[in-house]
């Protein structure tokens, strides 16, 4: 993924790793399309008209211009300026990715707003083209100068090229042409970065892959939690989503999912809400279905059946939740899975639903008192909860946050009715909001492993 991702979990590459990607990418682009661009600046040069009709062209079209090159200056001419073209692209490549990653993350920690959004790709990938132009410009000059001189050459290496351009024309040589290249390059770059973000995430929407979620997960060192046990050997999205229900639910599913208007939209609100009370793995990925069956009626009618059917579900069971608890702990659990899933997935205007707020916190701090810290179920909800959308909850309201970790705290405290197991999942999940919703390597080589089928 291009950019800053909150939801990879800690498995966003670092920024020499970034800076490395973006430099061989554009090292290997530069290879590739430099014959092509050689003959795009000859013919931006070419006074005449590209046009067999004038007698006085030079050049008319693309392979007659690369034969005459070729004829005349031999292959190598395709390459020429090819050392300055690939400072600038191996330079290119990396300021513009690093500064994207950079950016993007930024957006992520200042900011409500979500940093895969379209907008915040469009400003973070303009910005990061217009960073990278103004750290490269100079060699883009001299690449443009070697590519377009002829026979006999003006500047016989890049060395002597710089010193002619300084001398006869000023240091302002190297930044000529810098406004109308910053005024192009910033909506160019923006959707650029924008539009791939996008197709990629409708292209993983139609076309879910197999085990995204095999590999490093929660795993302490003194034994197996509920939460590694449902994280590992996942199969398909889809079969969480589908196969698990019988023929006719699945039609049902798979008509909402395609057509929405076809099908009782309140009713399959009802029955992703029965299912995700009953089966903790389908609670987890239940909010990518509810999400892709909204976008879906928002797209085809302009209408919101279902997500407020949704709401007034997640309402009735929120407010019958002590009775929930006391009658199933495992439906419990189910359900405050489900409540967060929703809460990360559903966006108004690109922001979380400020009316699932109160009732996610309330569900957290419910799981914070002493008699759930000491079920390891219910511990173990509260940290995967924590992990997956505590940042977000505490950019919406920091108070809550600061008085559900007092709680954490005074229960990790608890002189008895705690198992060592809580008691680790609750010093981690201390750790890691405290390292600003991060792991640290010290706290993943304690507290995680690798986790295989």
């Amino acid at each position: 993924m291009v950019g800053y991702d909150p939801r990879a979990d800690g498995r966003n590459v670092s920024n020499l790793e970034v800076a490395v990607a973006g430099s061989v990418s554009g090292l290997v682009t530069r290879v590739l399309i430099s014959p092509l661009d050689v003959i795009k600046i000859r013919f931006q040069l070419q006074i005449e008209r590209l046009s067999r009709s004038d007698p006085n062209a030079k050049y008319h079209g693309i392979l007659q211009a690369g034969r005459q090159i070729l004829q005349e200056e031999g292959p190598t001419a395709f390459w020429k300026g090819h050392i300055p073209a690939q400072l600038l692209s191996i330079g290119y490549g990396a300021v513009q990715f690093l500064s994207f990653e950079v950016l993007t993350e930024l957006v992520h920690r200042a900011s409500v707003r979500d940093a895969r959004d379209f907008s915040v790709h469009f400003v973070c990938g303009g910005l990061s083209a217009c960073v990278a132009t103004l750290a490269v410009h100079p060699v883009d000059v001299l690449r443009t100068r070697f590519a377009a001189q002829g026979e006999p050459r003006v500047y016989k290496t890049l060395r002597n090229a710089v010193v002619t351009m300084y001398r006869t024309e000023g240091p302002l040589v190297f930044y000529k042409g810098l406004n109308p290249t910053l005024i192009a390059i910033f909506p160019y770059a923006g959707f650029q970065f924008s539009f791939y973000s996008s197709l990629k995430h409708a292209y993983e929407w139609a076309m879910p892959a197999e085990g995204k979620k095999n590999g490093a997960v929660i795993s302490p060192n003194l034994g197996k939690s509920c939460c590694s046990c449902m994280a590992m050997g996942e199969p398909r999205r889809e079969e969480y989503k589908i196969q698990s229900f019988d023929a006719a639910t699945q039609q049902l599913l798979k008509t909402a999912l395609k057509d929405p208007g076809a099908v009782d939209l309140e009713k399959v609100a009802n029955v992703i809400v029965d299912h995700s009370l009953q089966d903790c793995v389908f609670s987890k990925e239940a909010g990518r279905m509810c999400y892709a069956i909204i976008q879906a009626e928002s797209k085809q009618a302009g209408q919101s059946v279902f997500r407020r059917g949704l709401l007034n579900r997640l309402q009735q069971e929120y407010q019958a939740r002590e009775q929930l608890r006391a009658r199933s702990l495992q439906g419990w659990v189910c359900y405050v899975t489900f409540i967060c899933n929703i809460f990360d997935y559903l966006r108004v205007n690109n922001m979380p639903m400020m009316a699932l707020v109160n009732p996610v916190y309330d569900c957290l701090f419910r799981l914070a008192q002493p008699d759930s810290l000491s079920k390891e179920e219910e511990v173990d909800c509260l940290v995967l909860q924590l992990h997956r959308v505590g940042e977000q909850l505490e950019k919406m309201n920091g108070q809550r946050m600061d008085e559900l970790f007092v709680l954490i705290r005074d229960g990790f405290l608890l002189p008895a009715g705690l198992s060592s197991l809580a008691q680790l999942l609750l010093l981690e999940i201390i750790e890691f909001r405290a390292a600003g919703w991060k792991t640290t390597p010290a706290a993943h080589k304690y507290y995680y492993s690798e986790v295989s089928d």
